[in-house]
């Protein structure tokens, strides 16, 4: 899979903290505001509701992805991409003339551990803004089946454009899809099909699946270790006597803050608790590229977290101790992935390898080596 912005990257906010209140849009009575939920589940009861969590800033690394989705269509945003927590959903809506893109990062980020992928949380993304290009968000009518579909043909045509395969394109609406129809969305299995052929027309037009189209590089990859895990050094204590090292912006001590490292000159951005990094922060090598993003826990990279290797890899998963452990996806930068179980970094136990031809092969790992 070729790489985008990580959704997990959806769920961490742009540091930097929280924007001023924009002022609160008003909402006519008894105007109908179109407001599309993924999967139909009704969280707010008025339409006001939504007003008290629009003061949410506006996630920029969200914006990219959302970005990424519309460059395949050729189009710019014209919509504001914001998080709102506790919604349990991610959906399209219009609040006093302005346009909207709704998402709860929790809940994005316990799709994206159900799915084992960051294509599911795209693809729901896509399915909103779809909302938006078709028009479903203007004509005053609420969410109806025939809008859902389109938008999910929408989802299954750019996904495939940014490379996911059809079962990637799928993980989403297979997970979380209701089985039975309701009066504002189809049963899964019409959706699934809607996704389906839209993926396929766009595959008719821009061949990058079609049998022999694309082949391994390397027919002995899933043999192959996992390249090691770097555990970088801890921050410490701030040096007052160079202000381009050590604490340089924010509170390093107890709150977010920004700290490049002494010795290696590697820069963390994000929480801090008595002088360690923990909670959610996001670590760069020297150069400035992302190195990790995710949770820490006294000053180790501890939880869920993504891990951006310097030769276009990628591990996304859990972490302990600065090492994978626990489930985990491995993305190669040529399309492969391995999804499985890592043990203090090392591949461990039941695994599945996927080339991006399509071929899977499932075998059992033991200290990073396949075993049968």
């Amino acid at each position: 899979m070729k790489r985008l912005p990580v959704v997990c990257s959806l769920l961490l906010c742009c540091f930097g903290g929280i924007a001023q209140t924009p002022p609160r849009p008003q909402i006519a009575v008894g105007e109908e505001r179109f407001e599309c939920r993924y999967f139909g589940y009704d969280k707010f009861k008025k339409p006001q509701e939504i007003c008290n969590f629009l003061r949410f800033t506006s996630n920029q690394h969200a914006e990219k992805v959302v970005d990424n989705i519309l460059k395949q269509v050729g189009l710019a945003r014209n919509f504001v991409v914001v998080e709102c927590p506790n919604t349990e959903n991610c959906f399209a809506t219009v609040v006093d003339g302005q346009r909207y893109i709704v998402y709860d990062g929790a809940f994005m980020k316990r799709i994206e551990n159900l799915t084992q992928t960051d294509w599911s949380a795209i693809s729901i993304v896509a399915h909103e803004i779809g909302h938006h290009l078709q028009g479903h968000t203007i004509d005053g009518r609420g969410s109806r089946p025939q809008k859902e579909l389109e938008a999910d043909r929408f989802s299954g045509f750019v996904l495939h454009q940014l490379g996911a395969t059809l079962d990637e394109s799928l993980v989403a609406i297979q997970t979380i899809g209701d089985e039975h129809a309701s009066f504002s969305h189809p049963a899964k299995a019409t959706r699934v099909e809607a996704i389906k052929q839209a993926w396929n027309d766009a595959e008719a037009m821009h061949p990058k699946w079609s049998k022999g189209q694309l082949v391994a590089k390397n027919p002995q990859k899933a043999d192959r270790a996992t390249p090691p895990i770097a555990l970088s050094k801890p921050a410490t204590t701030p040096k007052n006597d160079d202000n381009s090292i050590g604490c340089v912006a924010g509170n390093c001590d107890n709150g977010l803050g920004i700290y490049i490292h002494e010795e290696t000159h590697e820069r963390y951005e994000g929480d801090f608790r008595y002088g360690k990094r923990h909670g959610t922060g996001v670590q760069y090598y020297p150069d400035g590229s992302m190195k990790y993003k995710g949770d820490f826990k006294n000053d180790v990279r501890a939880g869920y977290g993504a891990y951006y290797f310097t030769n276009g890899d990628k591990l996304v998963g859990l972490f302990e101790q600065n090492a994978p452990n626990g489930k985990g996806t491995y993305y190669y930068a040529d399309g492969d992935r391995f999804v499985g179980i890592y043990e203090d970094g090392k591949r461990n136990g039941p695994g599945n390898y996927y080339y991006h031809n399509g071929r899977r092969e499932a075998g059992i790992y033991e200290d990073d080596e396949l075993v049968r």
